[in-house]
């Protein structure tokens, strides 16, 4: 069933089932919808999936049972019962996982960390280091994977999650980008100067429709080209990928489209008669802690290291905490919560009197200040509108609404209040939009 030599299946097993490393695993073994067998085997990728996850064992185990049970029926046909049971065997023989070594995993960990530690011994002024938590579950690298839109990024020695580091840069670029874009004149020139060389550009970059030029204008991105003395400009910092610092947990997650039909285009409308179909793909739990790490490669002339450090670090701090990292940030997936947690730390320790300790995220008092701690600096921009502005129309204490719109709002927006503001006109539009206006009133805040 899994496409393997003759010699490698002897190593591995059948089924792979001597394999302890995920990223193996999932990227080189993984189960093919259509092979060895006449009839294409639609649960393949939810099986792959689930061979990688936390309690997927039991999981498997428990489709082959169903598997058992229905092919037992009375009404089943003989062919679709044979079919039936020979999916269980498959989903039986998947459901032999050689788990992995936790305390191999520790030890990854413990790498991690040290790694960071021996950066700062070797870099000195020229790296900037510091830890984030998982507050929302990590999805990335879904589209580079060999099943569809199932991918996760898994570091190749210890099957361990991973962010890539272009990754890192990249949200962090557009952090920068759209603080340039937002920023007040007198900053933005400063600001971009910085950005740039820590960046990089290409021509395409300064060009009158490239990336620094919609953030800053045409002229303000050539006047720092021709600063820097350079066409085309290599970016002055190396940004590391993020390893986990805890032992990390991956999770099965799903998304079910409701309308599947209509989405492809094959019904004017959406109606509730037709059948979901559920999609499954491998998820970083929540509670994981990360390692980041930037190193400068050089310092330009005219710049401190300590400048474009600083930069660095706040772009992506504010960037994992108020946009998120992979894929689905708009969800709520690949949120961060700056250091590490207590449960974080018990983890990484494995001492169990920590176990005691209270949560460095503590749970809130009252709905109010679950919803504060949950959107505060997270509704700079708009993507998160259609979850955020949902739950807070659910709130009955319209003091406690107001309270919760004056915390999470930003000051400088609530200043704005125009509506041909286009953060407003997000507030009040879409889906969304019916909600927005009646929390407007609610709260008494008018837009002129």
């Amino acid at each position: 069933m899994i496409p393997i030599s003759p010699d490698v299946r002897k190593l591995v097993g059948e089924w792979a089932e001597f394999v302890d490393n995920r990223s193996l695993l999932y990227e080189k073994f993984s189960l093919p919808k259509v092979w060895g067998q006449a009839r294409k085997l639609d649960d393949a990728g939810r099986w792959s999936v689930l061979r990688i996850v936390a309690g997927g064992k039991e999981l498997l185990a428990e489709d082959a049972s169903n598997l058992e049970r229905r092919a037992a029926g009375p009404k089943v046909q003989p062919h679709n019962a044979e079919r039936m049971r020979r999916e269980s065997q498959i989903a039986r023989a998947m459901a032999h996982i050689t788990q992995p070594d936790p305390d191999l995993v520790k030890s990854a960990n413990a790498n991690a960390r040290q790694l960071l530690k021996n950066l700062e011994s070797s870099y000195g002024e020229h790296i900037v280091t510091f830890e984030a938590t998982l507050a929302g579950r990590l999805m990335v690298n879904m589209a580079g994977g060999v099943i569809e839109n199932a991918g996760i990024c898994l570091d190749r020695c210890f099957g361990l999650p991973v962010i890539p580091g272009s990754a890192v840069k990249g949200i962090a670029r557009s952090q920068a980008l759209w603080e340039i874009k937002e920023a007040a004149p007198a900053q933005k020139e400063n600001l971009l100067k910085v950005a740039m060389a820590i960046f990089g550009y290409g021509k395409t970059d300064i060009s009158k429709r490239g990336a620094w030029t919609w953030a800053a204008g045409h002229e303000p991105a050539a006047k720092v080209a021709e600063a820097l003395q350079a066409v085309e400009f290599k970016g002055c910092a190396c940004f590391l990928p993020s390893y986990p610092t805890t032992p990390p947990t991956i999770v099965v997650d799903m998304v079910n489209p409701h309308y599947p039909e209509y989405y492809r285009g094959q019904r004017d409308r959406a109606t509730d008669d037709e059948n979901p179909i559920p999609n499954y793909f491998p998820a970083v739990e929540a509670g994981s802690g990360f390692g980041f790490a930037v190193i400068l490669n050089r310092v330009p002339e005219g710049f401190a290291a300590q400048q474009l450090l600083d930069a660095c670090r706040g772009w992506i701090e504010r960037s994992i905490t108020q946009k998120g990292v992979g894929a689905k940030t708009a969800a709520g997936y690949g949120w961060f919560a700056l250091g590490q947690t207590q449960t974080a730390l018990h983890a990484a320790s494995g001492n169990a009197a920590a176990e005691s300790k209270p949560s460095a995220i503590a749970s809130p008092a009252s709905p109010a200040d679950a919803l504060i701690a949950k959107w505060k600096g997270k509704l700079t921009a708009t993507g998160n509108f259609s979850v955020a502005l949902h739950e807070m129309a659910a709130l009955k204490d319209d003091t406690e609404l107001k309270r919760v719109f004056e915390a999470v709002i930003p000051e400088q927006q609530r200043s704005r209040n125009r509506k041909n503001n286009p953060y407003w006109q997000s507030f009040t539009s879409g889906r969304h939009g019916e909600e927005g206006k009646k929390i407007l009133v609610r709260v008494g805040f008018s837009l002129r």
